[in-house]
C-alpha cells in the first residue's frame, strides 16, 4: 500500500504548488515594481521603458519606477536583473542589445537564454542615420563622397560599442567601401548631443532618441535602415532605395523578468501589455516614436531571443567581430 500512498501524496503535492503560487500572485503587484533600463536617460530605451512603465503603473494601481543603468553596452543593467529576486517587483526593459552582447563581447555576467524569462515584445525602432544640418551635405551620397574624399577624418558616434548603432556603423563602411572612426558612449542621448556641439560627426539611431533635434532642425536624417520608410520621417529614404541592400539594422525591444519568475506572474504582465496594445493611443505612441508595436505572447518572444541570439553570433562571425573601440 505504501507505493500507492505515495504516489496519491505526490499527485497531490503536484497540485498544491501551482494554487500555493497563485495564491502569491493573485494580489501582484501589491508594492512598486522597479523596471531596469539598460541605458543612460533621453535615448530610445529609456524612453519606451517610460511608456511602458506608465501603462503598467495606471494598469496596477502601483508606483513602475525606471531606474537608468548604462554602462557596458547594456551589459550593467542586464546583470542587475539577472541577478535579482525572481518575485516580478525587478524587470528589465531589454533592447537588442540582450542577444547581441552575447556574440560581441568574449565574456557577458549573463546568459540571454537561461538567466532570464520572456515577457512579451513592445517594440521596434529601425536605425536612422544622421548628422548635422552644415556637415557633409545635404544627402547620403553627398556624405559618402566626402568620407571617400577625406579617408580617415570621418567619425560616428554609438550608444556604446557592439551596440546596433555600432554594428549599423560597422555595415555602412563595408557597402560604402569608407574607413570611419568609431566613438562609443553610454547611451544615445550623450552620443546625439556630442553631433550637435561638433565633437563627432554622425551617427546611427533611433527616431525615438533623435526625435526633438531632428523635428528642431539641429539635426538631419539621411537614411533610414529599414525595408520601408518611417510613418513618422516620410521624407527620409530607405537605404534600400540609394542602392544599399541589406542596410536593415534596428532595435528590438521587450519585457524581460529573471529567470524564474513565477508564470502567473509573467502572465499577469503580458495580459496587461497586451490589453495595452488594443489602446490606438498606445500604438499611436509608439508610431509617433518612429517604431513598429510588437506585442506577442511569452513564448513567441522566448522563441525570438533564442532565434536572434543565433543570429547575431553568426552575424559577427561574418564580419569577423567587432572591435570594442
Amino acid at each position: 500500500m505504501y507505493p500507492i500512498i505515495k504516489t496519491v501524496g505526490t499527485l497531490l503535492l503536484s497540485l498544491i504548488i501551482p494554487f500555493g503560487v497563485l495564491a502569491q500572485t493573485a494580489d501582484y503587484p501589491n508594492k512598486p515594481i522597479r523596471l531596469i533600463a539598460a541605458f543612460a536617460a533621453g535615448g530610445s530605451v529609456d524612453i519606451l521603458a517610460r511608456t511602458v512603465a506608465d501603462t503598467l503603473s495606471k494598469a496596477t494601481n502601483q508606483p513602475v519606477i525606471v531606474e537608468n543603468r548604462p554602462g557596458a553596452s547594456g551589459n550593467i543593467g542586464m546583470e542587475i536583473v539577472a541577478k535579482a529576486n525572481p518575485d516580478g517587483y525587478t524587470l528589465l526593459f531589454a533592447s537588442t542589445n540582450l542577444t547581441l552582447n552575447p556574440a560581441v563581447y568574449p565574456k557577458v555576467p549573463f546568459d540571454p537564454i537561461k538567466d532570464f524569462v520572456a515577457v512579451t515584445n513592445v517594440a521596434y525602432a529601425p536605425m536612422i542615420l544622421i548628422t548635422r544640418p552644415d556637415f557633409g551635405g545635404d544627402s547620403l551620397q553627398s556624405l559618402i563622397q566626402y568620407g571617400k574624399s577625406n579617408p580617415g577624418k570621418l567619425n560616428f558616434s554609438s550608444s556604446g560599442a557592439g551596440g546596433a548603432p555600432h554594428l549599423a556603423g560597422e555595415m555602412f563602411q563595408i557597402l560604402t567601401n569608407i574607413k570611419m572612426t568609431h566613438i562609443p558612449y553610454a547611451g544615445a542621448a550623450p552620443a546625439i548631443t556630442d553631433i550637435v556641439s561638433g565633437q563627432v560627426q554622425m551617427t546611427f539611431t533611433t527616431y525615438i532618441s533623435a526625435q526633438a533635434m531632428l523635428n528642431s532642425g539641429r539635426l538631419r536624417g539621411l537614411a533610414v535602415a529599414s525595408l520601408e520608410r518611417l510613418a513618422a520621417l516620410p521624407n527620409i529614404p530607405t537605404f534600400k532605395e540609394k542602392g544599399f541592400e541589406g542596410m536593415e539594422f534596428g532595435t528590438m525591444f521587450g519585457l524581460i523578468a529573471p529567470a524564474g519568475t513565477s508564470p502567473a506572474i509573467v502572465t499577469r504582465l503580458y495580459q496587461l501589455i497586451k490589453t495595452a496594445s488594443n489602446n490606438p493611443a498606445f500604438k499611436e505612441n509608439i508610431v509617433k516614436q518612429g517604431g513598429y508595436m510588437v506585442v506577442n505572447t511569452p513564448a513567441e518572444y522566448d522563441k525570438y531571443i533564442k532565434d536572434d541570439v543565433a543570429k547575431w553570433d553568426s552575424f559577427i562571425k561574418k564580419i569577423g567581430g567587432v572591435s570594442q573601440n
